[in-house]
């Protein structure tokens, strides 16, 4: 993997006006993929959405850690079915 393609996890913190511990703590409940290099945390390019998504979960809604973990996991099994009943629709054209 390319560094080009990593977000720093500490600027993303500074640029959303949030603690640095937030990142830890996504990391601690495996909620988000963090990338380790020379001591310093990154996050993908490709997960900054779901990132921000657990942000504003987090901040906006007060939805606590066990909280965003019930959340994905819902969201999640609802696209799973979404996918399987759209296979369905067409399984009986």
């Amino acid at each position: 993997m390319e560094t080009k393609n990593l977000i720093s996890a500490n600027k993303l913190c500074e640029l959303y006006n949030i603690p640095t511990s937030f990142v830890d703590d996504l990391m601690d409940y495996e909620l988000i993929e963090i990338v380790v290099r020379d001591e310093e945390s990154f996050i993908e390019e490709d997960h900054i959405r779901h990132f921000e998504k657990l942000m504003r979960l987090h901040y906006d809604l007060n939805i606590n850690y066990e909280g965003l973990d019930v959340i994905l996991n819902l969201m999640k099994q609802i696209e799973e079915m979404r996918s399987e009943l759209q296979y369905l629709r067409n399984r009986t054209l």
